[in-house]
């Protein structure tokens, strides 16, 4: 059995905004065998699992539920989920409405989203580059990894009113269509393989590349170019430039992104975003310690 589930937590503070969106996983049967597959689930902590289960409840398209709700998801009686709910609520993972009596993601989510973003050495690398940029090009930018098929943001900087689409730390967005995500697929092989294999590709705008092979040709230019582009492809008026970040070895880890108002791209030079980021995303490359003689290798090895 595979269980996957997803939650998320927005948090508004002022004009700060968070939105932190996790994925909890456990291997599918086909990777293993049946004694292995069988030894596993004799250690597996039902309590836990069912706990897991009902935080991946909040997936950032639901909000809030009531007790009765998160049983019936779970398919059981709200009296035998209610000491789990309890003790989230006592170590701060869910948080309970007085009035409306509905439970939401707690804020020590958000606690432990904070250390694991401190302990990603690239975003302190490239915040001083994304501050820059952000303020020469009047713009938003954006750092980025490859998670799950999708592109998933570590940090922003947003100088830019008249972006509507704004992207929160921990956002996660389709690759196919978006700058970031092409980037990041055009040296990860593997991703590229799996999101193609898998079809018809959505689409959010009618600019929206959904053929694999159209795709695929799309990222063998943005190869050649060294960037990516994406004008109006995942939101209608909004366009983005995006360049990859290596490491010591070539390897491609993350991506930086510059977005603006696709009207911008009518009295401003395309090249002048597509220098600046791809400088900038040069800039960080380097003080991971790439250099012009390191090897050049796809995302992840």
């Amino acid at each position: 059995m595979v269980i996957l589930s997803r939650f998320s937590l927005q948090l508004e503070v002022g004009d700060a905004r968070m939105r932190m969106c996790y994925t909890l996983r456990a291997f599918p049967a086909s990777m293993s065998g049946p004694a292995t597959m069988a030894s596993r689930d004799r250690y597996l902590n039902t309590s836990l699992a069912k706990a897991l289960r009902l935080l991946g409840m909040f997936d950032g398209e639901c909000e809030d539920l009531s007790l009765t709700e998160m049983a019936d998801a779970l398919g059981a009686r709200p009296g035998s989920i209610y000491p789990i709910v309890t003790t989230l609520l006592r170590y701060g993972y869910l948080q309970r409405d007085p009035a409306t009596k509905r439970y939401q993601v707690g804020l020590r989510v958000l606690s432990q989203a904070h250390h694991l973003l401190a302990r990603l050495d690239i975003r302190e690398q490239a915040k001083p580059v994304l501050k820059r940029l952000a303020r020469e090009l009047s713009s938003n930018t954006h750092l980025g990894v490859l998670y799950e098929n999708q592109v998933l943001f570590l940090d922003r900087e947003e100088l830019s009113p008249s972006v509507l689409h704004t992207a929160a730390i921990g956002q996660c967005v389709p690759a196919h269509c978006t700058a970031q995500g092409k980037v990041l697929l055009a040296f990860d092989i593997e991703a590229t393989t799996r999101i193609c294999e898998a079809g018809q590709l959505p689409a959010s705008t009618q600019r929206t590349i959904t053929d694999p092979a159209m795709l695929r040709q799309e990222l063998a230019e943005v190869r050649r170019r060294g960037h990516a582009l994406n004008v109006e492809e995942l939101y209608e008026g909004h366009a983005c430039v995006a360049a990859p970040i290596r490491n010591y070895r070539g390897t491609v880890v993350a991506g930086l992104s510059v977005s603006v108002a696709s009207v911008r791209l009518e009295r401003d030079p395309l090249d002048l975003f597509v220098k600046a980021v791809v400088d900038g995303a040069g800039e960080v490359s380097r003080v991971m310690g790439y250099s012009t003689e390191s090897k050049e290798v796809g995302a992840h090895g």
